[in-house]
């Protein structure tokens, strides 16, 4: 009976939480129906106003709720069911797609949803473009018919809304905060332990960096910061572009092919500093199959950089460009190649 009763009891308070929250979105939609403060309107149909559901009731997140206020809203819809479409928000004269997620023919407003969705990404883009150092856009919103005009606006009315890039709660802190944590812990790591180094100390001597495994790191760490930017900004969740994984995949098959081309009883290299390590051969001068792959590395992590910050998207590397970082890596794993046969040989002349 008791179990009974503790089950009963959570659904209780599951079912007040819901409760709560559903009051909580129709105080809110309520208040951003009284800010609007509409426009006259007259016979026609027009967008009287438009209002967000914060105190500031011009300045919206991407996701907000919005009110849009539209005389003879009752002709619109008509008119809609006529064409057998439905109504949509239209951003800057831009058909965005989405629809109402509410109606009110009393006061006549409709509810919308600022959605980034697939089909209308290109729309977005021109108001999130550079969140960092841009933080705000002005929108101009409208309604209409989809694949139709937007209304007109009414006079005196405003259809203008703030759009605020970044939007920051305890949420986003606290992911900052982890992302910050891998970050330091991933240069300690490299600098005190032998996680990016060729192996374990021999004899004491600690061994070079390993530049198969410094790439690795850098596409993982430039990964992590992609989705995560991009996820606190745009919400989305599924940003990583297939030939990302490709660059991963090569990445971790030179690493892979490195350990397997390098003798077990070759002599002890010791570490030169971490620039010297990657771009030196085991000769001690720098060798050209190591700084290409360094080189290009470092392009695609700017382009890749470069297209998260500013355009809220991670690139798509043509099949050409990761041919291009597969043939550079193969170089680098062949000129191991004919060391390791080296040293093989002179192990058995011994």
């Amino acid at each position: 009976m008791s179990a009974r009763l503790r089950i009963l009891g959570s659904v209780l308070v599951l079912v007040a939480f819901a409760s709560c929250f559903d009051r909580q979105e129709a105080d809110q939609l309520g208040a951003a129906r009284r800010r609007v403060k509409p426009a006259p309107c007259g016979s026609g149909t027009a967008v009287a106003g438009v209002a967000g559901v914060h105190e500031d009731p011009h300045q919206v997140y991407l996701t907000d709720w919005i009110v849009v206020s539209v005389c003879n809203l009752d002709v619109l819809l008509h008119e809609a069911e006529a064409q057998q479409q439905p109504i949509t928000l239209f951003i800057e004269g831009l058909d965005s797609g989405v629809e109402p997620s509410g109606m009110d023919l009393e006061s006549g407003t409709l509810t919308f949803i600022l959605e980034r969705t697939e089909k209308n990404k290109a729309i977005w883009q021109q108001f999130l473009y550079d969140p960092l150092f841009d933080p705000y856009a002005a929108m101009r919103m409208s309604v209409g018919i989809h694949g139709d005009r937007p209304l007109r606006r009414a006079d005196g009315a405003n259809m203008t809304l703030k759009l605020k890039k970044l939007y920051l709660d305890n949420t986003i802190y606290a992911f900052l905060a982890l992302l910050t944590l891998v970050a330091i812990a991933l240069v300690m790591l490299a600098r005190r332990s032998d996680m990016l180094r060729d192996g374990p100390p021999i004899d004491g001597a600690r061994q070079p960096y390993s530049l198969a495994r410094v790439q690795m790191a850098w596409w993982f760490f430039l990964l992590v910061v992609g989705y995560v930017f991009i996820w606190i900004v745009t919400g989305e969740r599924d940003s990583i572009a297939p030939s990302l994984l490709g660059l991963v995949g090569i990445s971790a098959a030179t690493a892979l092919a490195a350990v397997a081309v390098t003798p077990a009883g070759r002599r002890t290299f010791t570490t030169k500093g971490f620039w010297r390590d990657l771009v030196t051969g085991d000769s001690g001068i720098v060798a050209f199959d190591r700084l290409q792959v360094v080189v290009w590395t470092l392009v695609l992590g700017g382009i890749f950089l470069t297209a998260v910050l500013w355009d809220l998207t991670m690139p798509e590397f043509s099949a050409t460009m990761l041919a291009l970082m597969g043939i550079s890596s193969g170089t680098y794993i062949g000129f191991k190649l004919p060391m390791r046969g080296s040293e093989a040989g002179g192990r058995e002349s011994e």
